[in-house]
Parts: C-alpha cells; structure tokens; sequence
C-alpha cells in the first residue's frame, strides 16, 4: 500500500467536507496526532477507522486503500490489484516475524546457557546452595515462556503445508505445541485429508 497516497486521498476528502483534522478525529475517535500521521503517510488507518472514515467521506475501503477515486470500469482490476499488494505486504511482515523468531530463539536459547552455567559454577566452585538453585529455577521458567512465545509466532504467521495434499492451513495452538518437530516442519493432522505427515511452514 502507498500510504502517502492514502493520506493524501485522506487530506483531500477531509478538506472537502470542510474538517479540521480536529473534527475528524473526533468523529473517529482517535487523536488530532493520528490523522496528521495518516495524512502525511507515517501510518495507516485501522479496521475500524477504515471503515468510518468510509462512511463519512461516501468512498469504498478499495477507493481508500488505493488512494484515489475509481471509475466504474477499473474498479475490478483496481480492487485485485489492491488484494496482491496486501497479500504481499502480509508475505513480507510474516518473513521479518519468522526471523525475528530466529533472533529472539538464539538470544534466549545463549542467555539460558549462561546462566545455567553461572548457577551451577556457584554450586560447585563457590560451594553456594540456595540462591543458585532459585537462579536455575527462575532461568527454566523463563525459558519456558520465551519458548511458547516464540511458538506463538510460528504458529500465526504464514501457513503449514500437508505434503500429500498439499493444502495450506493455520492450525490450532495446541496442535502445533504439541507436535513433534524438526525446525519448523511439525507431524500434524491435515483438516482438508485428515492425514498425519510433516508439514513444513510456508509464507505463501
């Protein structure tokens, strides 16, 4: 999406209904701040803003999204060129989350190491007890959680594949946390043939 151009169409339309961007924001119930930052193409609308701001400027989300009025005639071609470009977009927030799951994973995976070995360098060469054995159960627990977290980001971006069907889903976050895994590819159960197999994670 160009959101110079949105917040362009956003600006134009604005002034044509005779708004301030005080009195649109109002309408919209969001901040004076935000519109400015729609308007000068620093941030896009959400759902809901989306849709009001729609309904009050007499213009279709696909207008919107594109950032221009359409015609009749290129309305269709306007509205699945608008669809590749979201799709796209998605593709590539899903592409910085996955890595961003590889960068979060080794930096927990190297800070657990470390301090499991200063707990236990404590026990056996300092000859402490109790405040080590506190660290290490801390540092499991904590493990624990940037685990499922960094599961949790997986399991919402992009798609698993069935290998024998090759259909694309987002399956459940119990059925990945619970499946055997190697890497990214998970032993799942396929909803559209109700096989079990290795399903690899795709974007697209």
């Amino acid at each position: 999406m160009d959101y110079n151009k949105i917040g362009n169409l956003i600006s134009t339309e604005r002034k044509a209904k005779k708004l301030t961007q005080a009195k649109l924001a109002e309408k919209l119930f969001v901040s004076e701040k935000t519109v400015s930052k729609w308007e000068t193409g620093k941030g896009s609308p959400d759902t809901n803003s989306l849709q009001k701001l729609c309904e009050i400027f007499n213009i279709s989300i696909n207008e919107l999204l594109n950032g221009e009025r359409i015609s009749k005639d290129n309305y269709i071609p306007k509205a699945e060129e608008q669809l590749l470009a979201l799709q796209k977009e998605k593709e590539e927030s899903d592409k910085r989350l996955l890595l961003s799951e590889y960068i979060f994973g080794a930096i927990i995976v190297i800070s657990f190491i470390i301090i499991l070995y200063g707990a236990v360098y404590a026990i056996e060469q300092l000859h402490m007890s109790t405040l080590p054995i506190i660290v290490i159960v801390l540092d499991v627990i904590m493990f624990g959680v940037a685990a499922q977290f960094a599961l949790f980001i997986e399991q919402k971006t992009g798609f698993y594949q069935c290998p024998k069907c090759q259909h694309k889903y987002i399956p459940k976050y119990h059925s990945v946390n619970l499946a055997m895994h190697i890497g990214r590819t998970r032993y799942m159960k396929c909803p559209n043939c109700n096989k079990y197999s290795w399903n690899k994670k795709v974007i697209k």
